[in-house]
């Protein structure tokens, strides 16, 4: 059927102040007209819905179905949905009028085409032109593959302000991402958008452009971002490969069915890191893509980074206006200008600022809390001057003063709010009711190493624990079961004594001293044959999964229960990687790993250099904390993005269940809480002073001296191992610091069997809480791993290196 084409001076007559022009294009059910306001001379383009009641019947392929009266609904939700979008990657509405009959929606008008369009008029010398020459893109048509990814970048932040407020666009497409005349991308029309209300979102009828639906679209069932994310992983492949993902030719119930059941088709002409993101976009499970599209984004950037280096972005010639942590991920210096932005730009409707290393993101993933950065908060400094220190026991120089690492044990969640009085714990246990407690008899030897680093508690009350010996290539991770069992789980280091407690599983020989452990394989190798050397973060997985963060070598390292090791984070010390937020994390250049931690959803989190990084089940990397390169000697971004925030030596890590992050830094000397909504503040220690006092205060008022290790206790109090200070300090419920164990004096008649309180605690290093609130410890200059009774704070010798 033929759809009327209403006279101009109809529209005129609903829109009396505008100039009507001519016709710019027309769809199934609607027209788009130039126009002008008359008074203000704003260009604008009117969008009309045609004659609801011609709506009978439509094609249910063609994207639109649906009754007039269901038209007339939805094409008011757009105006409504664009109404509330205040974003530069989207386009903007003006005005939304009903008159005689018709529906028109005022909107900004965008001459650059659509993507669709652009892509048909490259010229096919521009095609590939970023590749290298043995790799280039030789066909009509495609893009440069810079502007491919900028673009992508754009409207992947522009789909995730739309989901931060519940709205899903369910039809990206290249017809519907425009071109401004400043060239700068938007995302249009929101037609079929859906507001994200509760469970029963689902798509009715078939909604969309059957080329780039998600499976969940086809079938019917739950929507969510992850829908907008596959659709947009279509277009990219499309710009990045320039053939469709199915092939060409395929009907519409073939191209459907791909769609639901066959994988996308090879991507051999894109470099890998590029061609990942692409592929993770298009998984068929939602809960396989990216979790969200500022994910994607990040994603995107780091491939590119790594595929064309820093720079690109610019080069791509594509105006682009994105969160600060997105264009650091894609290699761009902050302050610098992208194309089309002068001093002081800012698209309209949007503050002009220029995105500075001080600089709120303009469109955060997460809202920050009311208030953001305190007005008293120093100004950022330059990053500091590394000072030289003295060597650590293993022989290697740390690289910041007092720099230690961390074991957190995983699973208990602890819940900080922060009251003018101080600090509040919240009693919130963790560990499920299946969790056991630790090992609790007679001491165990290991027939050598020396030091004992890192400490990590399983579920089934199997302790883990970093040994290293003062060899290179020594290192090893061990487990103490419940049953008081010793067995070797990684690393060629120091091997249990052959008692009748202690087995002995695997079998390795030390290698030679080397400056860097050879490279592992993406096949693994034996756990056995795994070079470590100091392993300063260790975390488990339920399965038994460990992972190892070796701070010499700047990776992490991945045990399968079946006894086989990869790398899971970390290019080899010397062996390059990116620096960016985010990318795949076998290919980035980690700094120093310091700690390891397991969140609720399977990732792990580590410490290293400056930041907190989150390393997905998939294997990509992204930045949660901490500013590449930037440091202080003062807090620097409390209550603000946690990504801004200033984190010269992040030492411990802890997860909670609600995604809560609590980092120590034995520089600062505090323990920092990252939310999850992004924001970061301080909750214990004072930065810029380390001491102990305190005790039977708040403790965001008490001093510490080199926090490492933090683990949470069955009744949700915090225990810090204080290292410095040789004490374990413990916030309980209340918020109140005090000691738990270390003696004051530094005067002990012993260790073993001595009361908590009396202790000599020299060289804290790791703790854990296992369900009975036993604690356990690691001191890593004497090589011991100790328990401290719940019931009477005795304090025992679980596993020691041989008397000398």
């Amino acid at each position: 059927m033929t759809t009327p084409t209403p006279a101009p001076d109809l529209i005129a007559g609903a829109l009396p102040g505008y100039e009507i022009g001519a016709e710019l294009g027309r769809g199934g059910f609607g027209a788009v007209y130039a126009a002008r306001h008359r008074l203000m001379g704003r260009a604008v383009a009117i969008k009309v819905l045609l004659d609801p009641g011609a709506a009978a019947g439509p094609d249910p392929f063609d994207g639109s179905g649906g009754s007039g009266g269901d038209l007339r609904t939805r094409f008011l939700a757009e105006a409504r949905v664009l109404a509330e979008l205040d974003h530069p990657h989207i386009v903007r509405v003006y005005d939304y009028v009903e008159h005689a009959g018709l529906c028109l929606l005022v909107m900004e008008q965008l001459t650059g085409g659509t993507l669709r369009t652009r892509i048909a008029s490259t010229p096919p010398s521009r095609a590939g032109s970023a590749w290298t020459p043995s790799d280039q893109l030789a066909r009509p048509g495609n893009l440069d593959p810079r502007s491919s990814c900028a673009i992508g970048l754009t409207a992947a932040t522009a789909l995730a302000a739309a989901h931060r407020i519940g709205v899903l666009h369910r039809d990206i497409k290249p017809d519907n991402l425009l071109f401004g005349a400043d060239g700068m991308p938007r995302v249009a029309d929101f037609g079929i958008a859906k507001i994200v209300e509760s469970s029963t979102v689902t798509t009715t009828g078939l909604l969309g452009t059957p080329r780039y639906m998600a499976p969940e679209q086809i079938e019917g069932t739950r929507l969510g971002p992850g829908t907008d994310l596959y659709a947009l992983g279509v277009v990219l492949y499309e710009l990045l490969c320039g053939r469709p993902v199915f092939g060409r030719g395929l009907t519409v119930p073939a191209l459907l069915h791909h769609h639901l059941s066959i994988p996308p088709d090879p991507m051999p002409e894109v470099p890998a890191p590029l061609a990942a993101v692409v592929l993770a976009a298009l998984a068929k499970n939602p809960a396989d893509r990216p979790a969200s599209a500022h994910d994607l984004a990040l994603m995107l950037a780091a491939g590119a980074t790594a595929v064309f280096g820093p720079g690109w972005l610019a080069a791509a010639g594509i105006p682009a206006r994105l969160p600060d942590d997105v264009l650091t991920a894609a290699g761009h210096r902050l302050g610098d200008l992208l194309p089309g932005m002068t001093p002081g730009w800012a698209p309209p409707g949007v503050s002009p600022t220029l995105a500075g290393p001080t600089t709120t993101p303009p469109y955060p993933m997460h809202t920050p809390r009311p208030g953001g950065p305190s007005p008293t908060d120093p100004p950022p400094g330059p990053p500091l001057t590394p000072t030289r220190v003295a060597p650590t026991p293993h022989g290697r120089r740390r690289r910041r003063p007092r720099r230690r690492g961390l074991l957190i044990g995983a699973g208990v969640t602890l819940v900080v709010v922060l009251l003018a009085v101080g600090l509040v714990v919240g009693l919130t246990a963790g560990g499920g009711g299946d969790a056991k407690p630790g090992y609790a008899g007679q001491q165990l030897t290991l027939d050598r190493g020396t030091f004992f680093d890192a400490l990590a508690l399983r579920r089934d009350g199997t302790v883990y624990v970093a040994v290293s010996d003062s060899g290179v290539g020594t290192g090893a991770v061990y487990e103490v079961t419940a049953s008081g069992t010793v067995r070797a789980v990684a690393g060629v280091g120091p091997a249990p004594a052959s008692s009748p407690t202690t087995t002995r599983t695997t079998t390795a020989t030390t290698p030679p001293a080397t400056t860097s452990p050879p490279p592992v394989p993406a096949a693994g190798v034996p756990a056995a044959q795994l070079v470590l050397n100091e392993v300063h973060g260790l975390a488990v997985a339920p399965d038994g999964t460990v992972y190892a963060a070796d701070h010499a070598a700047d990776q992490v390292y991945r045990i399968a229960p079946d006894g086989r090791a990869f790398v899971f984070a970390g290019t080899a010390r010397g062996g390059g990687g990116f620096t960016a937020d985010a990318g795949l994390a076998t290919r980035a250049a980690l700094d120093g790993p310091a700690a390891a931690a397991l969140g609720p959803d399977g990732s792990v989190y580590v410490a290293e250099g400056s930041r907190i990084r989150k390393i997905t089940k998939d294997g990509l990397i992204s930045t949660v904390a901490g500013a590449y390169g930037r440091s202080s000697t003062t807090v620097i971004g409390d209550g603000g993005p946690a990504t801004k925030a200033s984190l010269p030596s992040p030492s411990g890590l802890a997860v909670t269940a609600d995604g809560s992050i609590y980092v120590a830094d034995d520089y600062l000397d505090t323990i920092r809480e990252i939310t999850p909504d992004g924001t970061i503040r301080t909750v214990a220690g004072t930065s810029g002073k380390d001491g102990e006092t305190g005790d039977g205060g708040p403790a965001a008022r008490a001093l510490l001296s080199g926090p490492t290790g933090l683990a949470l206790g069955p009744d949700g109090s915090l225990y810090i191992t204080d290292t410095h200070n040789a004490k374990i300090r413990r916030i309980d419920p209340k918020g109140v610091m005090t000691t738990f164990a270390g003696t004051d004096s530094g005067v002990s008649t012993g260790l073993d069997g001595t009361s908590a309180g009396e202790a000599a605690l020299t060289g804290l290093y790791g703790v854990v809480v296992d369900p009975s609130g036993a604690v356990y410890a690691t001191l890593n200059q004497v090589g011991t791993l100790l328990r401290i009774d719940p019931a009477n704070h005795i304090v025992r010798t679980l596993l020691a290196p041989p008397e000398k």
